[in-house]
């Protein structure tokens, strides 16, 4: 019984850490000197392209997410500047959405309603019944990409990328969602600010 409580539990905790989203994916180049960094411009007026296929989103996410890039790289000491030219690097960004099925499958025993692993079902005729119990989800899943740029070189220096479930809750929170999102995906800029 003890075995079989910790084999839950650990299930349990499996399936929540497998439902959390994965930490962005960083990729840089090595032979960039990312500590003479100091000022940073857009890579155009309209710096965000939609990956084909995408649903289309709203018109006010590119603005926002130009805005909270802006006030992350001030927060960490850079400066915008209005000629992409004249700046030490530039941004882009990438994003796209596409709907996704989760399909979980389980032995009849560990179904949630009577008693859950079989015994006390009704009429006390509970066990294993030999079947088994699906579960199908569809969601939206949503990408984020952040280019950077080496103006100087003409070449790309840095790219961070973060992939997350979209949920009501973010669409309800535009400004907050994008915020926590850019944040995780620049925390690591420039190479070295953080242990990676």
């Amino acid at each position: 019984m003890k075995n079989v409580f910790r084999a839950l539990i650990l299930s349990v905790t499996a399936a929540v850490v497998g439902c959390s989203s994965n930490p962005p994916v960083i990729d840089y180049d090595s032979s960039v000197d990312f500590s003479g960094y100091r000022t940073f411009a857009f890579i155009s007026d309209h710096p965000l392209m939609r990956a084909e296929g995408s649903p289309p989103g709203s018109p006010l996410f590119e603005g926002r997410l130009m805005r909270i890039t802006e006030d992350t790289m001030n927060a960490k000491g850079f400066t915008l500047t209005a000629d992409a030219e004249a700046a030490d690097f530039a941004i882009g960004f990438t994003s796209g959405a596409r709907d996704k099925i989760k399909v979980n499958s389980y032995p009849e025993p560990y179904r949630p309603y009577y008693g859950g692993w079989g015994w006390g079902a009704p009429y006390y005729g509970g066990g294993y019944g030999g079947g088994s119990n699906v579960d199908v989800q569809q969601y939206t899943e949503g990408t984020l990409a952040i280019d950077i740029y080496d103006v100087a070189e003409h070449k790309p220096a840095w790219h961070g990328v973060a992939t997350k479930r979209i949920t009501d809750s973010m669409l309800r929170n535009p400004d907050e969602t994008i915020t926590e999102i850019v944040n995780e995906i620049l925390e690591g800029f420039p190479p070295g600010s953080m242990a990676q």
